[in-house]
């Protein structure tokens, strides 16, 4: 990352992000009781000769993590594959279960076979379906992106937060510690906190506890993000969580996460979407 020509970004608006860093870390230096200079996520991609060193070396902490997104995308999308459709199907669990309960009697199979016809059981055929990677249902939900791309700043927001898109999630870090997931489960998007629930039952938020479900174990508290409320309280409660952890406020350069809506066709091309042929019972004409 040395070297980055950043010549194509104004001057301004790197000395505008320079001088919301250096407060930030004062207020943060003061709350900690101790020079927080050095300790920030991107103090690692600093040049302290140039001009406006943080907000550049923020920048290349940014550019490096979608460098690191896209290359282990491609490595790890097989072995993702498994755990990200368990998760997909606790997730729809939650939200319909007659549906998939009704759906996992009639599928003989939720894996790819041959396109041939030959070996298909009496009263069963075959039938395209399509497993969505949670950046798809993304794309394709606008309503959503507003309250993600707020959620998603704010958490960047807190020292040594790192993201990671995975099939089925995005979840958030702070070394190896999951504290937090982003999910989509229909047209609803849902924020995972590692809060634990039973601390907030009196309280006048608004969760669902999920600590019984394999998937959710590191992040048991579940908010659906449905309102403006809803997106208000789940602010409030990064703050719970960042005083739990231990996480500064530091700040982040404001990124827009908002997507160009794109056609099934067009993702399953880029491979965020993944057509499969199942196996169902023929429906009584």
């Amino acid at each position: 990352m040395e070297g980055k020509d950043f010549s194509g970004i104004p001057e301004a608006e790197f000395a505008r992000r320079q001088g919301e860093l250096d407060v930030e870390k004062w207020l943060a230096s003061e709350r900690a009781g101790s020079d927080l200079c050095g300790s920030m996520s991107w103090c690692a991609f600093c040049m302290k000769a140039e001009m406006y060193p943080c907000a550049k070396a923020e920048l290349r902490e940014k550019i490096d993590a979608a460098l690191r997104d896209i290359a282990g995308e491609e490595v790890g999308r097989e072995a993702a594959d498994g755990r990200a459709a368990a998760e997909e199907i606790a997730a729809a669990q939650e939200d319909a279960p007659a549906a998939v309960g009704e759906l996992a009697e009639e599928e003989l199979a939720e894996k790819q076979v041959a396109d041939s016809t030959d070996n298909v059981p009496e009263g069963y055929e075959r039938v395209v379906r399509y497993r969505r990677s949670f950046r798809s249902k993304l794309i394709q939900n606008e309503g959503v992106q507003d309250a993600y791309t707020e959620l998603k700043n704010a958490l960047l927001g807190y020292a040594g937060v790192k993201s990671r898109l995975c099939q089925g999630s995005e979840n958030f870090r702070v070394g190896k510690k999951k504290i937090a997931k982003f999910a989509v489960s229909g047209k609803t998007l849902s924020l995972f906190l590692a809060l634990p629930p039973a601390e907030f039952e009196e309280s006048s938020f608004r969760f669902e506890d999920v600590s019984e479900k394999k998937s959710h174990r590191e992040t048991p508290m579940r908010l659906r993000l449905t309102s403006r409320r809803a997106v208000r309280q789940a602010k409030q409660l990064l703050g719970r969580l960042a005083a739990e952890e231990g996480l500064a406020e530091v700040g982040c350069m404001y990124t827009d996460f908002h997507y160009e809506y794109k056609t099934d066709d067009c993702l399953i091309k880029k491979g965020l979407i993944r057509p499969y042929f199942a196996l169902v019972r023929k429906k009584s004409k």
